[in-house]
């Protein structure tokens, strides 16, 4: 039942994000998935696709030094936060309950006429089943060991059946909430981010993962909502957020 309510909490935020618009065909969706998935190869083998995933790959090299330091900071934070939150912050990144959410707003999107909440519960529903396949896929062949276990951060037996890297639940609560803070840019859709920031305390806290952990779960989680909320918005004729190192713009393609 605690689930239950939790589900149906964030199915009212996410729908205080919602605008006005007319209607148009659901099958875009299909053609945007297909041309999505086609698109994957192209969008990798770039060089700046290589020079982002490099200094990704680098921030998590270099943060994994500190993961045992930053564990105990995270267990400071999760000491001071009631224990009714810390359950409900494990359970935003628990992809068994956000998938479904995601997929019920998605459908409960097609018959409000609304375009523009149809495109960011479409794209946040996808940006969550991709983003989990990538990590799960990555769980299995990096094959670390979790903090619980008392082994160190440095133990990894891949294809092992450990799955400390990346965090799954940083990788769900990113990859749900970056749709809808791209295409509702505010300083209330922006607060979403602070239910991963507080998902991904809990579960270092908790000994489930590690700093770096966290940080590729939500870098995975992040990136690909980004990337399929910038490319349906094209698609879409829509607003497209931008970001840059010293601006972050709003256009429209006509």
């Amino acid at each position: 039942m605690k689930r239950w309510g939790i589900l149906s909490a964030l199915i009212c935020m996410v729908a205080v994000f919602t605008v006005e618009a007319q209607s148009a065909n659901p099958l875009r969706f299909v053609s945007w998935t297909a041309g999505d998935i086609a698109a994957v190869p192209q969008a990798t083998l770039t060089l700046r696709s290589g020079l982002t995933l490099g200094v990704a790959a680098g921030s998590i090299l270099a943060v994994s030094h500190f993961d045992r330091r930053l564990s105990g900071e995270a267990k400071k934070f999760a000491n001071s936060t009631a224990p009714r939150m810390r359950r409900v912050l494990h359970e935003v990144g628990n992809a068994n309950i956000i998938r479904p959410m995601a997929a019920i707003v998605f459908v409960g999107s097609l018959t409000s006429g609304d375009i523009y909440f149809q495109d960011a519960a479409f794209t946040s529903l996808e940006s969550i089943v991709l983003a989990n396949l990538l990590t799960n896929t990555l769980k299995l062949v990096v094959g670390r060991a979790r903090p619980h276990t008392d082994l160190g951060p440095n133990s990894f037996k891949p294809f092992g059946g450990v799955r400390s890297f990346p965090s799954g639940h940083a990788t769900t609560v990113f990859a749900f909430t970056t749709p809808w803070v791209l295409y509702y840019p505010g300083i209330a859709s922006g607060a979403l981010f602070v239910l991963g920031i507080g998902t991904a305390a809990v579960r270092m806290a908790d000994e489930y993962h590690w700093f770096s952990d966290v940080l590729g779960g939500a870098l995975i989680g992040f990136g690909t909502g980004y990337l399929l909320s910038r490319r349906h918005q094209r698609l879409a004729g829509g607003p497209q957020l931008g970001l840059s190192a010293n601006m972050i713009s709003l256009t429209w393609t006509i």
